[in-house]
């Protein structure tokens, strides 16, 4: 409670403070279609500049047009709404092909992975330039700033054509990973990739795999960006800067990480870790849910969420959910659209189609949170100190499984070998076992000792950028290219330093044989006479 009225109150003074220096600016805000976790980020990133008197505008698409008449956001943001070269349904259904792989190994997601963020947003990229209604807009609005979310590069050559400042997002972890082409320290040494799923504890096999990583990492981020340089001739965005040089150069990068829980690592001035952007303080539940919570007595109750991944997955693998949650003391408040046909509930379960994920995560009765590992509620549980089983389904969820086991606040689960005694188990052993709690209570205690909220501190770098810039941050690194980046022409002088020197020592040495053996054949010569 005393914090909630801390933070309550720490967040007064710098709105207040804002709005006294009386900064308005108008900002524009993109989280690729504007659905999911990115989305979310970015909001809150969003709904703080608005409370520091800035006007906010998200881009988003047709297919989540939802967002613009949805009062939690409409009443903040404006929205520029642009429309896919697609149905909507297709849209949708790009997606729903991903989640119906989510059980499937991770070679059987790369691809369609692939589809959707490649090729299906590069073709909105072209349309979204095509449309010159959204251009005539972008070219009179005056936007100090544009901050867009890392997984969508268009709004990088929106920014190039209207001479727009711009700011990265990033909803992801992995600081060093995503800000390697901006000088961070990505050595495969000790800073594992992202989707690697490996600490930064790593041995002789570990370091093999991780810097194949590394090498597919950057040879499928040459593939992922090659269509925005041909959407970018395509429109007379015509420079010799590569959709690569437009990223490393973007004024700031606003990561959310926090090193209190993310391997350690080396970053430039220009990344700011702002891990934890949707953690806040708990509201109170709705009545029905707060006497299910309250009904559960000392045992507690664990929230279970899988996301949007339980629409598509076979039945048993619901089943394996439920029967496991069956044999626990616990009661479970599971997300899910539906239960199998014919078959009961236990009476300690409840399902919903949605969960209110951060005020479950903040009440007293809950002890432990199962879900597939998404960097939010990542965050969320460790704002509120719960211990989490995790089962990644793809992408950084390996990571977030990484993290959860190398700091002992949870259990990592296999969603290929997942079965109803593998989730029993791990839900058991989280919650008798106190040392995931021990360990949970540390962690949290030192992200929670912070002088402003990470939403604040995004504003803040924000607001910083804007009035002062942000080259004076970037390391020289992104104006190098391969040669002088990696020192190529200086090793190409010191190899031919050492070549003369070796030739000349060896002339030098061979003159000096010469010498030796004339003065010993001379003297010889003498001797005999």
């Amino acid at each position: 409670m005393m914090e909630s009225v801390s933070s309550k109150w720490i967040s007064v003074f710098f709105t207040m403070s804002f709005i006294q220096i009386g900064f308005g600016h108008k900002i524009l805000m993109n989280a690729i279609l504007g659905e999911g976790s990115h989305f979310l980020c970015a909001a809150s990133v969003g709904e703080r500049l608005v409370e520091q008197g800035h006007n906010v505008t998200f881009l988003i698409s047709n297919a989540y047009a939802h967002r613009a008449t949805d009062p939690k956001f409409s009443q903040l943001f404006e929205f520029v709404i642009f429309r896919h070269p697609i149905p909507v349904q297709k849209v949708h259904e790009q997606f729903n092909a991903f989640n119906e792989r989510a059980f499937m190994p991770a070679s059987a997601q790369i691809w369609t992975l692939a589809e959707v963020m490649r090729d299906g947003r590069a073709n909105d990229c072209d349309a979204l330039l095509s449309d010159l209604n959204i251009m005539d807009h972008f070219q009179s609005a005056n936007y100090s700033v544009i901050i867009s979310d890392i997984s969508w590069l268009c709004p990088l050559i929106i920014a190039k054509r209207f001479n727009i400042p711009h700011i990265a997002l990033s909803a992801v972890s992995s600081p060093c990973m995503v800000t390697a082409l901006v000088g961070s320290d990505n050595s495969p040494a000790y800073v594992p990739q992202i989707f690697s799923g490996l600490s930064n504890k790593l041995n002789f096999k570990e370091r093999v795999q991780n810097s194949i990583a590394q090498l597919f990492i950057i040879l499928f981020g040459m593939y992922f960006r090659r269509p925005y340089d041909e959407i970018k001739v395509k429109h007379n965005i015509i420079s010799d800067t590569s959709i690569e040089q437009l990223f490393a150069q973007s004024e700031l990068f606003l990561v959310n990480s926090d090193f209190a829980v993310e391997f350690p690592c080396a970053i430039p001035p220009n990344v700011i870790p702002v891990g934890g952007l949707t953690t806040r303080p708990s509201n109170a539940l709705p009545e029905e849910l707060e006497n299910f919570m309250q009904s559960s007595g000392e045992n507690g109750v664990i929230v279970c969420t899988m996301g949007t991944y339980f629409t598509s997955v076979p039945i048993q693998v619901i089943k394996d959910f439920i029967n496991a949650f069956a044999r626990l003391p616990q009661k479970v408040i599971f997300q899910l659209q539906g239960t199998p046909t014919g078959f009961n509930l236990p009476p300690n379960v409840k399902t919903l189609p949605w969960l209110p994920q951060n005020d479950l995560l903040g009440h007293e009765k809950t002890r432990a949170f199962l879900y597939q590992g998404g960097n939010n509620g990542f965050y969320e549980a460790l704002y509120h100190g719960v211990p989490i089983v995790v089962i990644p389904i793809h992408g950084d969820q390996y990571d977030t499984g990484a993290k959860v086991s190398a700091h002992r606040i949870g259990i990592t689960i296999d969603k290929l070998t997942l079965t109803e005694n593998k989730i029993h188990d791990a839900l058991h052993d989280v919650i008798t076992n106190e040392t995931f709690q021990r360990n949970m209570d540390r962690l949290s205690g030192m992200f929670l000792d912070r002088p402003m909220l990470p939403s604040q501190k995004a504003a803040f770098w924000v607001d910083h950028i804007i009035k002062h810039g942000g080259a004076q941050y970037q390391v020289p690194i992104v104006n190098l290219n391969f040669i002088e980046r990696n020192l190529v022409d200086v090793s190409i002088f010191f190899i031919a330093c050492l070549a003369v020197l070796s030739v000349f020592l060896i002339l030098i040495g061979r003159t000096c044989y010469r010498v030796i053996i004339n003065v010993i054949h001379t003297m010889s010569k003498v001797k005999a006479d």
